[in-house]
């Protein structure tokens, strides 16, 4: 009685634990399986995705990429300075960005310290500058849009400090038209900001556009379209500063261009030049050779 109940116990055992196994082999796969398409995926490529497909917003990019590259690169430089800097550095960010007219070095109550050029070409009020007193003591940038009888001045002004405490600005200033050169078609960009136009293309609606409400419509968007001015802009926006510019140019002729039909291979050529035969030549005959 005794072996009979023990080997039932011992089956029981042995079912409970094969049923328990083969559980958590099956839960194994599953997680496994799981981990493949979800966690440790196999790279692919999309070879059939081509990017960016509206024409308007290829026109765009072609057309302010190379000013806002230049404008970047130069934010970087000024916007890692953050000690006063010497006459030398100044100099030095005007050679490497010659669309710059100049650099100022201010303290917070305004007083120039040091500047590139010594005479400046124009004056320059700092004043609603550092009223930003609090962005600088985080860290942050400033930027002014100043339109007067001379033309359109931007200035881009970074803190700098001393023993950690801020102590003044490096300003950065430049008239637009030297930085808009750099597009491949300077007349077709419009660039407003949050303060203002910047830059009006050529076709005399950069008035119209900067006169938007911009403010209200970046809060929902950085990109976007709209029909404004006599025509349909695409636009982007970044930030300069505590300022937004908008890069905008009339995509109606792109996108209403027709694509070109795709040329046929022309045919190919047939030679009239007989290809010499790959055959062996015979063995002429043996002269000595009996008839």
């Amino acid at each position: 009685m005794k072996r009979t109940a023990l080997a039932a116990m011992t089956a029981l055992l042995c079912l409970v634990t094969l049923t328990g196994c083969g559980s958590m082999k099956t839960k194994w796969r599953e997680t496994r399986k799981l981990y493949r398409e979800y966690i440790n995926t196999d790279p692919t490529i999309d070879f059939s995705d081509q990017g960016i497909t509206d024409k308007g917003l290829q026109r765009l990019a072609a057309l302010f990429m190379p000013v806002d590259e230049r404008l970047l690169g130069m934010l970087r430089v000024l916007g890692s300075q953050d000690t006063p800097p010497e006459q030398e550095w100044a100099q030095q960010l005007l050679t490497t960005h010659n669309w710059l007219s100049g650099v100022v070095v201010v303290d917070t109550s305004g007083v120039t310290l040091g500047q590139v050029p010594s005479v400046p070409m124009r004056p320059l009020d700092f004043a609603p500058l550092l009223e930003q007193a609090e962005r600088y003591k985080v860290r942050k940038m400033g930027a002014r849009v100043v339109t007067d009888e001379m033309g359109t001045v931007v200035l881009v002004a970074a803190p700098f400090f001393k023993e950690n405490e801020w102590a003044g600005l490096v300003v950065a200033y430049f008239d637009p038209r030297n930085l808009v050169r750099f597009s491949s078609d300077p007349g077709a960009l419009v660039v407003v900001s949050t303060d203002g136009l910047v830059w009006p293309g050529a076709n005399g609606q950069g008035e119209a556009l900067a006169a938007l409400k911009w403010t209200d419509m970046l809060k929902d968007s950085v990109q976007g379209d709209i029909n404004a001015a006599g025509g349909q802009y695409v636009w982007q926006a970044r930030y300069l500063g505590q300022l937004e510019l908008v890069y905008l140019t009339d995509a109606r002729e792109v996108r209403n261009q027709k694509p070109e039909p795709k040329k046929e291979a022309a045919p190919e050529a047939k030679s009239d030049v007989r290809i010499p035969s790959t055959e062996p030549l015979p063995v002429p005959a043996d002269p000595t050779a009996n008839p």
